[in-house]
């Protein structure tokens, strides 16, 4: 199973973060990490565009 999808079906309430946890073979602490890289990096690619004003 792919990571992110791991990390989406916890985002779900598929499972809980102990089993996503377990699937990932990470601790609390790199799955905090893990799960806010990953929100970064949806939140970034959903806006692949970038408008600046002067």
């Amino acid at each position: 199973m792919d990571k992110h999808q791991v990390i989406e079906a916890y985002r779900r309430g598929l499972i809980t973060l102990q089993e996503c946890g377990q699937i990932l073979g990470a601790e609390k602490t790199q799955l905090d990490d893990l799960l806010r890289a990953d929100h970064l990096r949806r939140s970034i690619s959903k806006s692949p565009f970038m408008i600046a004003d002067h």
